[in-house]
């Protein structure tokens, strides 16, 4: 971002009260998002559709990244709209192509490493359905939630409960942007080279 424009609007409050409005569409974009995630999967949505919109998508994805980059308040909700209205189309593909929505005792995941798809049921009854995805949607393991309990030794357990209900169970009520440039003042600006 232009640091001659970051200055000009710091202080501009109808650009503030833009710049407030862009980061509560991005909110709202988020929650929506979380939604559709939580009825199909979201990476299991996305090799669901057509290749046609995964690829549209991606591209959308990609400008929004850009907006929120730039944070200009105009760009970022135009595209933040823009993936709204591209969420919309994924949920509304994915229903009409006959598919159930996830079992809310059912999770599924990619492993980080190796990509394959990690379903787990969250109760007895949900383990039946994991095997038809696994069956269905290869390579996907699948794991009840004791299986995974069992892996994990006591002492992890016993840390965990120290922290008494501080650690975890976060809920984002509201998206707050971090001006990225007062925050840098007074650091170097380097290329990150890895």
């Amino acid at each position: 971002m232009d640091k001659e424009y970051i200055i000009q609007n710091i202080r501009d409050k109808k650009f503030q009260e833009r710049k407030a409005e862009a980061d509560r569409v991005y909110s709202e974009m988020l929650k929506l998002k979380a939604e559709i995630s939580a009825r199909w999967g979201y990476q299991r949505m996305m090799e669901i559709v057509s290749s046609d919109l995964r690829m549209r998508m991606g591209r959308q994805n990609m400008l929004l990244s850009n907006a929120v980059l730039k944070g200009e308040p105009e760009e970022m909700i135009r595209q933040t709209e823009a993936m709204k209205r591209g969420l919309q189309k994924l949920d509304d593909y994915v229903r009409k192509q006959g598919f159930e929505e996830l079992d809310p005792d059912i999770w599924i995941t990619k492993h980080p490493k190796t990509g394959i798809q990690i379903v787990i049921a969250l109760s007895a009854d949900a383990l039946e359905k994991c095997v038809a995805i696994c069956q269905a949607e290869k390579p996907s393991l699948y794991f009840s939630i004791n299986e995974i309990y069992s892996m994990i030794d006591e002492e992890v357990f016993d840390i965990k409960n120290r922290f008494g209900g501080k650690f975890g169970n976060v809920e984002i009520l509201d998206r707050k942007a971090i001006d990225i440039n007062e925050k840098a003042k007074g650091f170097l600006e380097d290329e990150l080279l890895l």
